[in-house]
């Protein structure tokens, strides 16, 4: 199944649709997906699809990230273009990365 996961240069800032892994904090170690950006581009807006949805995102510094080089192309052309994320969808990409960490590939 082609979930649109492509790879990111290295040395890339934070975008929309960038998987990252929390460093820092309660959920260290948790995956997300960045569905927003502040304007000074020190925060960004996490979504899990679980308890952080791309409706109700999660606030979080980014010097707290861990960067991947992971982009879902179908989440960050959604938001950008019309500005929000279907959720059924957005889980349903998620559970295929979530498969995909799981069995080491």
């Amino acid at each position: 199944m082609d979930m649109g996961l492509n790879e990111l240069p290295d040395d890339s800032l934070c975008r929309i649709g960038q998987v990252v892994r929390s460093r820092k904090g309660k959920d260290a170690g948790r995956w997300y997906v960045i569905v927003g950006i502040s304007e000074d581009g020190r925060r960004v807006y996490l979504a899990d699809g679980r308890k952080y949805t791309p409706a109700k995102p999660k606030p979080k510094n980014t010097i707290h990230l861990q960067r991947t080089g992971w982009y879902l192309d179908e989440i960050a052309q959604s938001i950008l273009s019309e500005g929000r994320m279907d959720a059924g969808r957005f889980q349903a990409l998620l559970s295929g990365l979530y498969r995909n960490e799981q069995q080491g590939g």
